[in-house]
């Protein structure tokens, strides 16, 4: 679960202009205004129409790339460039009934992403993204204690595809997050440069243990990662 294992001239100034010179500027200041007032009508049309698709942001989508307004499917782009960044406190995955306090970590000595200092909080990799931000926020929890203590992502393995994670920070500001794909990997073989990607959409990664219990390694033997779409900038 590491990053290396698993960054104008005066207005008195005046211009000469002849009879000829002055019809022909005349002409092309004309067709000039009328692309003006055609540009501006076409905007004016767009964001009227991209209201009823994007709500209030569509004065901003109105001039977003035209790929944005004619596919729906790609408005996650705007998402993320419309979204302020946030610094996590808290993290809830209301189909599992998990609210956990957020704790914001480094490295480890090794080079590897810290734990949570709790079996009960989440670790935020503050080294990458932050939610609301392109790339991955990456947050870590334990399952257990490989015995009988509970981990805040006990039943993280329940979670289905469209569930929604919830962020939110000391201002209580909220950014939701949509479940688009759940994988389980070998401890060893996790695609570490996707996983704490710094660019792309905005998404969450959420990330614990599973799997059969390595005594010698003090460690499972798979992660489960959980991978959601920012939904609400």
């Amino acid at each position: 679960m590491s990053e290396n294992h698993l960054l104008l001239s005066s207005a008195s100034a005046g211009v000469l202009v002849n009879r000829k010179e002055r019809s022909h500027w005349l002409r092309k200041s004309a067709v000039g205004l009328g692309l003006v007032a055609i540009i501006v009508g076409g905007a004016d049309v767009a964001t009227r129409l991209s209201k009823n698709v994007f709500g209030d942001q569509a004065s901003l989508l109105a001039f977003a790339p035209a790929a944005i307004l004619i596919d729906p499917s790609l408005s996650g782009i705007a998402a993320t460039q419309l979204s302020e960044p946030l610094v996590p406190i808290k993290l809830v995955v209301p189909a599992l009934g998990i609210n956990a306090a957020v704790e914001s970590v480094g490295k480890k000595s090794d080079g590897s992403m810290a734990s949570p200092s709790t079996f009960l909080t989440l670790a935020w990799y503050k080294l990458g993204s932050k939610p609301g931000e392109p790339g991955n926020a990456v947050f870590a929890g334990h399952v257990n204690n490989a015995l009988t203590s509970a981990g805040v992502f006990e039943h993280l393995d329940q979670i289905k595809l469209g569930d929604t994670v919830e962020v939110i920070d000391a201002q209580k500001k909220v950014l939701k997050y949509s479940v688009e794909d759940i994988t389980s990997y070998p401890t060893n073989a996790a695609p570490l440069e996707k996983i704490f990607a710094t660019s792309g959409p905005s998404r969450v990664v959420l990330i614990t243990c599973e799997g059969d219990w390595d005594g010698n390694a003090h460690s499972y033997d798979k992660r489960l990662v959980v991978v959601a779409r920012l939904i609400t900038p």
